[in-house]
């Protein structure tokens, strides 16, 4: 998609979540400082002088598709238009216990993968750029040691809780939702 809006003309920025490759902070998934934070670049980047009219789309897939829905809640103001694709109705509900088993196929290897990466230099990119002496990476890293162990937290929830789950399940909040969004699925 990247390339596709760069032939037409868009200007496109990649960000990190907040604990993985070279960014600050520590990792959870989908916790409120991760909406917050896209929040904050959305209305950053359309502050550039090299965007048209200050406005600004966001388009993704899978994480990337969902943390735009937790974006979007927060309305900001510059925020024209949504396109989050293969996203998901309950973190809890249909991703992590389906039918309130534990899915211990995707679920938990892809928490796996996300600890690894959230690991300081977890990611080959970011090691390279660590090898290299990229300073600001580095200074980044520091609070890795606080990215909570995601398999406690799994652990600790084996049961749904309202309060727990739902504030991460998109099903809760998507009707906050007043941009322009172009919804697409994958089976």
């Amino acid at each position: 998609s990247m390339l596709i809006a760069s032939a037409l003309g868009y200007a496109v920025v990649g960000v990190n979540m907040r604990g993985t490759g070279c960014s600050g902070g520590a990792f959870r998934y989908f916790e409120p400082l991760q909406s917050t934070d896209g929040y904050d670049a959305v209305e950053t980047i359309a502050a550039q002088p090299w965007v048209e009219g200050g406005r600004v789309g966001m388009v993704g897939i899978s994480y990337p598709g969902i943390s735009q829905l937790f974006v979007a809640q927060l309305r900001p103001p510059h925020l024209v238009a949504i396109a989050p694709l293969s996203v998901i109705a309950d973190t809890y509900k249909s991703t992590l216990y389906p039918g309130g088993i534990l899915n211990n196929g995707f679920a938990i290897s892809w928490a796996t993968d996300r600890a690894r990466d959230a690991q300081p230099g977890g990611q080959r990119w970011s090691q390279k750029r660590l090898d290299a002496g990229d300073q600001v990476c580095i200074a980044n890293q520091r609070l890795r040691g606080q990215t909570p162990d995601m398999f406690a937290l799994i652990s600790d929830n084996q049961y749904y809780r309202p309060g727990v789950a739902d504030p991460i399940a998109p099903r809760t909040f998507v009707d906050r939702i007043t941009v322009p969004v172009f919804l697409a699925g994958a089976w």
